[in-house]
């Protein structure tokens, strides 16, 4: 763990400073306190013998110990002059260290966040994350609904990209080329599971199109129950015809559509039953909403 840890070394120089006060416990040649950062870095093992300060002095002994020199050199001049600013600066306080949170804005306090916001590649923001990620989500369920966004599920579409050999028709409805969009809904097995568990509240907004269910999901103008009820429906039932796709894909005996329709409708249930055990009392009334729109048998 540790030399995975000392692999990051050359990251975290450009992450930490020392703020200096009496200068006793930071390294004169080796720790990030003046403004060209490690001296070690820019002058290298020559740097000891041109100004005169030994590899192992702190900045409070470089400062009280050394005398000051004229260089050939203009950057040892310049170290020469930070000595001398530093001297004036000295304090009686002890040297802080500090970390980055910013651009150039340091502070005395580690933040995992802020390091990482630092460290990561930004990308634009997809706009669509909080249609996978909500409160009271399944983590499978949204798991597969990321990587569906992504499509990335190894459909049959996708396994062409890889074996131009492979099958890839629907093991539903033996459409030639199974694609995210012909499995979620518009393959028939699939659409009958989507439509018995959301006709009933989508009504005259229920289609089968997988960018216009993304449009409902996404529309901010819903009631917070509709809302999460089609958003758990609409995850619950990508994990679950997935994994029969998945069991009928590897010859295990597939599952009737109304089978899963009423195990879909079990575990929607269920998960409001937990909501309110939990006391929220937002979705207090979310069970008498599935009940009063969905149109199971």
């Amino acid at each position: 763990m540790w030399r995975k840890l000392l692999k990051y070394r050359e990251i975290a120089k450009i992450l930490e400073r020392v703020e200096v006060k009496n200068g006793e416990t930071t390294s004169f040649w080796y720790d990030s306190w003046s403004s060209k950062g490690r001296l070690w870095d820019i002058c290298g093992d020559r740097g000891f013998i041109d100004m005169g300060i030994s590899a192992n002095a702190t900045v409070h002994e470089a400062i009280h110990g050394h005398r000051r020199r004229r260089h050939r050199v203009l950057l040892l001049n310049r170290i020469e002059e930070m000595i001398a600013m530093q001297k004036v600066k000295i304090e009686q306080e002890e040297d802080i260290a500090i970390w980055k949170y910013q651009e150039d804005k340091y502070k005395a306090k580690f933040s995992t966040k802020s390091t990482w916001m630092i460290l990561r590649e930004a990308h634009i923001k997809c706009g669509w994350d909080k249609a996978v990620w909500f409160s009271y989500a399944t983590p499978k369920y949204a798991f597969i609904h990321w990587v569906a966004m992504h499509d990335t599920l190894s459909t049959g579409s996708r396994m062409l990209q890889w074996n131009g050999s492979i099958n890839s028709e629907c093991v539903f409805y033996r459409e030639p080329v199974e694609t995210r969009e012909h499995l979620f809904f518009e393959c028939q097995f699939s659409t009958d599971i989507w439509k018995a568990l959301t006709k009933g509240f989508l009504r005259e907004q229920y289609t089968t199109k997988w960018s216009e269910i993304l449009q409902l999901i996404l529309a901010s103008s819903q009631q917070r129950v509709p809302k999460f009820t089609l958003q758990y429906v609409f995850q619950a039932a990508l994990y679950t015809i997935w994994r029969e796709r998945n069991a009928r894909r590897h010859g295990d005996k597939p599952s009737s559509a109304n089978r899963l329709i009423h195990l879909l409708d079990k575990n929607i249930r269920n998960r409001f039953t937990t909501i309110q055990r939990m006391g929220d009392d937002k979705y207090e009334v979310g069970m008498r909403f599935l009940f009063a729109t969905r149109s199971i048998a």
